[in-house]
């Protein structure tokens, strides 16, 4: 199967410092990384890592980061031809400052290319070309239009809000757009802080009854080290713990989770259970090694699952 995202693209700059600091603080920097990232590229080199062929639609400059970025995607195997390229443009790119504990900030310099992708009609064939289309929402007119398209071509759709509301607002998607695309959705996986800003509710059931007007799919959502829940299409929940892992940096944890819950659950076909812990052991080894794309291939994945030893 075939998987094509059109979501967030970015090169991050990794700043290790032994602690955060606070309000009108300092740290020192140690060590300064340069590694492919963006939630959406995340996501999809881990379905490339895992043996799936995979596709990506996005618009970068033709700076040296865009290069950087072409160059990323082309190493993990993943197809480049709906990469679109903003001529005297410039690329997204994140600064992510990340401590001895592995906790971290991120802040994010947008560039002009990313945001303003508009999609043609070869750009719409190509989203189409794949069984299963993901998105994060971003950019929003491009990746709404996508699904919608997607989903009314019998593709599965899954959609990943991995950042706050408010951060939504701010690149042009607005609470009525994310409730809006839910229709088109086979699997939305927010965030635990996207989805309780969506909702407006603190207790997850109660967010999954508030979303159920606009949404009949899989509510996936992550809980960081509380591990992570999911509520079917009948409403019934799953919920599993994390495996014990040494935690080095916590960057893109979430998009390696996400990324192996669509190879288990929507391509090979695992029971939902099964395909949560597969993706749980694959976030815990991204979390052992710096760098958001630290996640395992497949023989790597399947070795720490036969020994994780499960939180209680």
């Amino acid at each position: 199967m075939f998987t094509v995202g059109l979501a967030t693209v970015a090169m991050d700059v990794i700043m290790q410092t032994q602690e955060l600091p606070k309000e009108d603080g300092f740290a020192v920097i140690e060590k300064s990384t340069y590694l492919p990232g963006g939630s959406g590229t995340n996501v999809i080199s881990q379905l490339a890592r895992l043996g799936d062929p995979c596709g990506f639609v996005a618009q970068i400059g033709d700076d040296t980061v865009g290069a950087q970025i072409r160059r990323s995607l082309l190493d993990e195997g993943i197809d480049d031809a709906g990469l679109k390229v903003l001529e005297g443009g410039s690329s997204l790119h994140t600064k992510i400052l990340v401590d001895a504990s592995g906790k971290k900030f991120i802040l994010l310099d947008m560039g002009n290319a990313f945001l303003s992708l508009e999609l043609k009609e070869n750009d719409l064939k190509y989203c189409l070309k794949g069984d299963i289309f993901y998105t994060d929402l971003l950019p929003g007119k491009a990746a709404i239009t996508a699904a919608k398209a997607a989903f009314e071509h019998g593709r599965k759709v899954v959609c990943n809000l991995q950042i706050g509301l408010p951060l939504m607002e701010g690149m042009g998607v607005s609470r009525d757009d994310i409730l809006g695309v839910l229709k088109y959705v086979d699997v939305f996986a927010p965030c635990r802080e996207g989805l309780l800003a969506l909702a407006g509710r603190e207790d997850l059931r109660e967010a999954l009854c508030f979303l159920r007007p606009y949404f009949s799919g899989l509510l996936l959502v992550t809980l960081g080290g509380e591990g992570s829940a999911a509520f079917d299409e009948a409403d019934w929940e799953t919920r599993i713990s994390i495996p014990k892992a040494e935690v080095v940096d916590t960057t893109g944890a979430g998009d390696s989770y996400l990324g192996a819950f669509i190879h288990a659950y929507l391509i090979a076909k695992m029971p939902l259970r099964e395909a949560m812990e597969f993706a749980a052991c694959c976030a815990a080894v991204t979390c052992g090694k710096i760098g958001a794309r630290s996640g395992p291939n497949l023989m790597e994945a399947e070795e720490f699952l036969r020994h994780a030893e499960w939180k209680a």
